[in-house]
């Protein structure tokens, strides 16, 4: 039975009614792993859209093969984060002339760290409608089977790939009372554990998902140095990986976090001015910060 087949059956069984495409910009988001995490809609919607669109157009022409979804004379174009003005203009154009358009990125939900902003920031500027189509997300899947609270959270994306610019950008989350989560690639996945383990702690709690719905899928849970010790034995890793971290427990605010930014601080202000700035910022005394500011100074 082909997925085309199976999709009607399961549509006229569930009494499933889809509306008309509008004139608009249709974000739809793409399985991450298994086929079978597709949406009705999201088929219902790439069926019918008068235009495609595509981060990789030849990964958007293996899901219309495996659902069964004609091309039919229609344009599959590319879109990416190096696509030009030009093609942001035609899209507007197709949308002048009442066309609908479908957006896939690669894999998950258009936008979360893949391409798109640009294109729907012109499009809303444009006065059209942005609509987006539901589906998988390598973000919540990975939270709601963590362990890890899951009433806040925040999502930080790629962490820069150099140490030192890592690092700054991992204590400012650290101070982010929720859940946190990053996206990692497997080369670099024991060096940002191994800065995870300098500003959390060595006992702070992490998960760290691999090949999310996948048929190789591994979840693992545990101390940032469990976890660390783990992956040095698994020379081999492939995929992208999803770390979620705990939040950090409340107490005194990380000071080489202050350093850094009283050190940052001070290019631009007085001693006076960025003292006052970062006393009230972590509630802490101006005298401290002050003092610290000096020894800043003198090196």
């Amino acid at each position: 039975m082909t997925q085309k087949i199976l999709f009607r059956i399961l549509k006229k069984n569930l009494q499933i009614k889809f509306p008309h495409l509008e004139t608009a910009l249709y974000l739809v988001s793409t399985p991450i792993g298994t086929a079978a995490d597709f949406t009705y809609r999201g088929v219902h919607v790439l069926s019918n859209a008068d235009i495609l669109l595509a981060e990789d157009t030849r990964v958007l022409k293996k899901l219309l093969k495996i659902f069964d979804i004609g091309i039919n004379n229609r344009p599959v174009r590319s879109y990416n984060d190096n696509s030009s003005p030009h093609e942001r203009a035609k899209c507007i154009d197709d949308l002048d002339g009442n066309k609908s358009i479908a957006y896939c990125c690669d894999a998950g939900t258009p936008l979360i760290s893949d391409p798109g902003y640009k294109l729907v920031k012109e499009v809303i500027d444009r006065g059209y409608k942005v609509l987006a189509i539901p589906g998988a997300s390598s973000v919540l899947v990975a939270l709601c089977q963590s362990g890890l609270p899951s009433d806040r959270f925040c999502f930080g994306g790629f962490a820069p790939s150099r140490q030192s610019h890592r690092r700054d950008f991992l204590r400012e989350f650290s101070l982010i009372p929720a859940t946190l989560i990053f996206y990692e690639s497997p080369r670099r996945i024991v060096e940002t554990l191994e800065d995870l383990q300098e500003i959390f702690g060595e006992d702070h709690i992490i998960a760290v998902c691999r090949e999310l719905t996948k048929l190789h899928e591994d979840n693992k849970r545990g101390t940032v140095t469990d976890l660390i010790a783990q992956f040095k034995q698994n020379k081999i890793l492939r995929g992208e990986l999803t770390i979620l971290v705990s939040r950090k427990k409340c107490g005194e605010p990380d000071e080489n976090l202050i350093i850094t930014e009283l050190t940052s601080e001070l290019t631009r202000s007085s001693l006076r001015d960025a003292t006052a700035k970062l006393a009230d910022k972590y509630s802490l005394s101006k005298k401290h910060i002050y003092a610290m500011g000096l020894k800043i100074l003198k090196n």
